[in-house]
């Protein structure tokens, strides 16, 4: 059952797409990739995409090209990761950022981390409420976008956990 606290009232919103990718990595590596999201690291995936909403974002007056992460501590609800802000920083399961640009409506990118029998799933998901007609043609076009993103995005952090994973066996 999810939880339906006012943190997580955006699960209730009616439009939603993700993906997920399964790794041999643990939770504690993924969560350290996923946390480690935005800054100079960027999306890990399809940042051309990326930035060009960010461009346009910042052409019609939004905080698009901000970019800039906490660093030297954990992140945590209320933290802003470029044009995003940190709504729950729930280490190593959850980390949901509330969407900031400019937009016909309101969303949420959520980042779930769960133990699977091969491994650790991760899985993304975007939420979105829409505002009238304008956010249900925005979140329309932006569906084709994000049918391939979040599966890319989550392999690669998937390879990155990995990679991290397998670091820490070699280094210690």
């Amino acid at each position: 059952m999810l939880d339906e606290t006012p943190r997580y009232n955006y699960r209730r919103y009616p439009l939603h797409a993700g993906g997920d990718a399964v790794t041999r990595a643990g939770k504690d590596a993924v969560w350290r990739v996923v946390s480690a999201i935005g800054g100079d690291n960027r999306y890990y995936a399809m940042n051309g995409l990326w930035t060009i909403r960010e461009w346009l974002d910042s052409a019609v007056g939004g905080p698009g090209r901000r970019r800039g992460r906490p660093l030297g501590r954990p992140i945590k609800a209320g933290d802003h990761i470029d044009s995003w802000r940190v709504r729950v920083a729930d280490a190593p399961t959850l980390l949901a950022l509330e969407f900031g640009m400019k937009a016909p409506g309101c969303g949420v990118l959520e980042f779930s981390i769960a133990p699977v029998v091969s491994g650790t799933q991760v899985t993304a998901t975007a939420f979105w409420n829409p505002d009238g007609i304008a956010g249900q043609i925005y979140w329309m076009a932006m569906m084709p976008a994000h049918l391939v993103l979040f599966k890319r995005l989550t392999g690669e952090i998937c390879r990155r956990a990995e990679q991290t994973h397998l670091d820490e066996r070699f280094y210690t």
